[in-house]
């Protein structure tokens, strides 16, 4: 009985040892086969990076051309603005003899905005503190010298304003006044070629009897032709106190168009 046993415990040691081994030899071929497999991946794998790698380089290489050709087109259009702007201060530097009186000019872009320029012709003429007023026929004249200057469209001679192009101007005119005890004031008035003088503006001013210092100021906007010339003088008044002080006394026109 025991013989049997024994020979039972042998017999399945043997069988089992035998499966053991075919599962070992199995297994060992499934690892030969990965290994094959993973050998085979391998040279796809880096074939894909490589592919990869060389597509984003291609791709970084694009991106930098197409940013250094924007970046030189757009030096390219700042020179051509610049070159437009150039040529157009030139033609209107070079133009007609009338460029600097007040117009209305619209630069192209990149010279200023595109936003309108407007260039105004003005003169103004301050009180001479080198000089007194002086009387001429029934008016006391003031003389003057320029404190302001722009543009061809008006001038002055002496002490009087010259128009030289025709159109809409504002003029005004401030004196300080120093007669105690009286009505004091000044006119402002046009001569054409040949015409009789024509008053524009006037402005009167009350004088205390003491600290008699007062300002009288007028201004308003007239129609004006070519050769008018303008003058302010204080009327009747021959013995007018005037402050002559740049800032206190002084006489001016702007041309609107």
């Amino acid at each position: 009985m025991l013989y049997h046993a024994l020979l039972l415990v042998s017999t399945l040691t043997v069988f089992f040892s035998f499966v053991l081994v075919y599962k070992v030899t199995v297994l060992e071929d499934d690892i030969s086969k990965l290994r094959g497999d993973i050998s085979n991946l391998k040279p796809h794998s880096n074939e894909s990076t490589d592919g990869m790698r060389t597509g984003m380089s291609r791709t970084w290489e694009r991106s930098k051309q197409a940013a250094s050709l924007n970046s030189q087109q757009q030096r390219q259009t700042e020179k051509d603005s610049q070159t437009l702007c150039s040529s157009t201060a030139s033609s209107q530097t070079l133009g007609s003899p009338t460029a600097s009186s007040l117009r209305m000019k619209q630069e192209p872009a990149g010279c200023s905005g595109g936003t309108l320029v407007v260039q105004q012709s003005f003169l103004q003429l301050s009180a001479n503190t080198k000089e007194q007023p002086f009387v001429r026929g029934n008016v006391t004249v003031i003389p003057w010298t320029v404190a302001l200057h722009q543009g061809e469209a008006i001038s002055s001679t002496g002490d009087r304003i010259i128009i030289q192009q025709e159109g809409l101007f504002i003029v005004f005119g401030q004196v300080l006044l120093q007669s105690p005890g009286t009505i004091m004031g000044h006119i402002v008035r046009s001569r054409g070629t040949g015409q009789r003088s024509t008053e524009l503006l006037r402005c009167l001013q009350e004088m205390p009897q003491t600290n008699c210092a007062n300002t009288c100021y007028t201004g308003g906007m007239v129609k004006l032709e070519r050769e008018d010339e303008l003058e302010l003088v204080i009327p009747d008044r021959p013995q007018a106190q005037v402050s002559m002080d740049a800032d206190s006394t002084f006489f001016g026109i702007i041309r609107l168009n």
